[in-house]
């Protein structure tokens, strides 16, 4: 793991203004896109906007947000590629839209978002009935709910490259990433628990300025590791093909 994070750095290294500069806008774009879907909603729910204007700026907001973010990623993704094999990636390279790539993460991300709301809610309704019971018992479902939570962190890991340079569909990612477990799981937990450890010294020290580093340096930690368990094959994430 310590590996990983080490060639992570080392690809970072490589263009570490091009990946920060490149997180600031696309991070600018998605906080932008947020602030008009807050502003719309707190305007709708006091009438104080005509309601069509208000519901447009909704969904235009929700639309700059969720398209800036799965931008942002896929083009991180795709400039730590280059990186890795020991290239400079170029501007153009990290900001191309790749409209079939963003389309699979946004499937998946929608998929993995529902599973986690299922295990929540089936948590919470299960702890709500046994701690009539006893309010102990309560714990046992709760607990389990973080279990499966964690498994899921665990076998999702690697969602983002999977079906960004794999090219594969939600479920075929979903399925893919449970058939890493056995050989590599403890690895998988390991990077889970240390990566964000190290992202949070980063992001503490300043604040904004370690933002910019550590979300980068993070696709270029998990594509290191990735390449090396699942191997550095790519269905078309650096020439825009998909």
């Amino acid at each position: 793991v310590r590996g990983w994070l080490r060639q992570g750095r080392r690809a970072y290294g490589r263009a570490p203004w091009l990946f920060s500069g490149f997180t600031l806008v696309g991070g600018s774009a998605q906080l932008l896109g947020q602030t008009v879907q807050n502003r719309a909603s707190d305007a709708l729910a006091v009438t104080e906007e005509p309601v069509l204007v208000s519901m447009g700026l909704v969904l235009a907001g929700l639309l700059l947000s969720v398209g800036s973010l799965l931008w942002l990623n896929v083009g991180l993704l795709g400039g730590a590629w280059i990186a890795l094999e020991g290239r400079t990636p170029r501007l153009a390279e990290l900001t191309r839209w790749r409209t079939a790539a963003m389309g699979r993460l946004l499937a998946v991300e929608l998929l993995l978002l529902v599973l986690s709301l299922l295990i929540m809610a089936t948590a919470g309704l299960a702890a709500g009935l046994v701690s009539l019971i006893h309010p102990l018992l309560a714990l046992v479902p709760l607990l389990i709910g973080a279990t499966l939570m964690v498994a899921l962190f665990v076998t999702q890991i690697f969602h983002l490259p999977l079906a960004v340079a794999g090219g594969l569909s939600p479920v075929a990612t979903f399925r893919y990433g449970r058939t890493l477990v056995p050989s590599h799981g403890w690895h998988l937990l390991a990077l889970i628990v240390l990566m964000p450890l190290g992202l949070a010294l980063l992001i503490a020290w300043p604040l904004a300025a370690g933002l910019l580093v550590a979300w980068p340096l993070a696709i270029c930690s998990l594509s290191a590791s990735y390449q090396e368990i699942v191997g550095p094959e790519d269905r078309g994430v650096l020439d825009g093909a998909s």
